[in-house]
């Protein structure tokens, strides 16, 4: 029995030295072919993760080295296998459930060594992505030129999912192949995508000034100005967003009409209708706002909307 042996640690991932806890040895019948199993339960001298390894010994193909000496061809499996993907994407829990989903069965997949698979498994991601952001089309090719309409991706981006697609297709259909070579550059391209689709705002919240471009971000980065204003002062939106008014990317006028819509309604109180008049040196008339909050019922509902 051996004290120690070389080979994959999937927690250091790499060959290390490993300690020989159990091993079991089996030898094929002389009659049949010839062949031998080496078993092995066996622990990291480094990190002590516990693994196992199977040795199949193939005598039929023995062939000799450059000394001389006739070395048969021998196979090694380990478990925990050696996988083809370590680190994927991080805080894959911000994508939506459903992409999330097909995305973590996808890897496994590929982990798993099944090619065919795997390219359906990227293709379905791509579906899955059109159904989240609501993209219609009467198959992926119409639903991929249209994610590029709806400006959710480049020309550029879309020739790649194309190229996923002839892949997912190829797979799905004639059961080709398709080259490890290519499942790499294609997961490269997924995750590039939905970084771009999902996790980088999510990375940056917080961090960086985002632009505004839905009424639901514009309310609450007003109810977040508003709380800085002394109440019943009368001033237009420019001077409650100041600095922030950047942010709207020139849709203060889109903003301002359905705020004074949704006032009207009742719908929302934090502010009145004020005047229309200039502001400070600025003869420009403008719709004034009234700053209209009780403070203590403003404070708790502005911890829901603050961002």
């Amino acid at each position: 029995m051996k004290d120690k042996i070389k080979t994959y640690c999937s927690r250091c991932d790499f060959d290390t030295n490993h300690k020989v806890l159990f091993q079991e040895s089996y030898r094929s019948s002389p009659e049949g072919y010839d062949y031998a199993l080496e078993y092995f339960v066996v622990k990291c001298f480094g990190c002590e993760e516990i693994s196992f390894r199977e040795e199949f010994i193939n005598f039929e193909t023995m062939y000799p080295d450059e000394y001389g000496d006739w070395n048969p061809e021998t196979t090694v499996k380990t478990f925990p296998s050696k996988l083809k993907v370590t680190k994927g994407l991080k805080n894959t829990f911000e994508l939506p459930d459903k992409i999330e989903l097909i995305y973590e069965e996808a890897i496994r997949t590929y982990n798993a060594d099944c090619p065919v698979l795997t390219g359906v498994a990227f293709r379905a991601i791509i579906e899955a992505i059109c159904i989240e952001e609501s993209v219609t089309g009467k198959n992926l090719e119409v639903k991929i030129n249209n994610m590029v309409r709806q400006k959710l991706i480049t020309e550029k981006e879309a020739n790649r999912l194309h190229s996923i697609r002839f892949i997912g297709n190829d797979s799905v259909h004639e059961m080709k192949v398709p080259k490890d070579k290519s499942l790499k550059l294609v997961l490269n391209i997924i995750e590039h995508l939905l970084k771009n689709l999902y996790l980088i705002d999510a990375d940056s919240e917080g961090v960086l000034e985002k632009v505004v471009d839905k009424f639901a971000d514009f309310e609450a980065l007003l109810n977040q100005c508003i709380s800085k204003i002394d109440n019943e002062e009368e001033v237009p939106l420019a001077k409650i967003l100041n600095k922030n008014l950047r942010r709207l990317n020139g849709k203060l006028n889109e903003f301002e009409s359905e705020l004074i819509r949704k006032i009207n309604n009742g719908e929302y109180t934090f502010l009145k209708i004020g005047k229309i008049d200039g502001y400070g040196n600025d003869t420009t008339k403008r719709q004034h706002f009234i700053i209209n909050y009780n403070r203590e019922d403003f404070k708790s509902d502005r911890q829901k909307v603050f961002f």
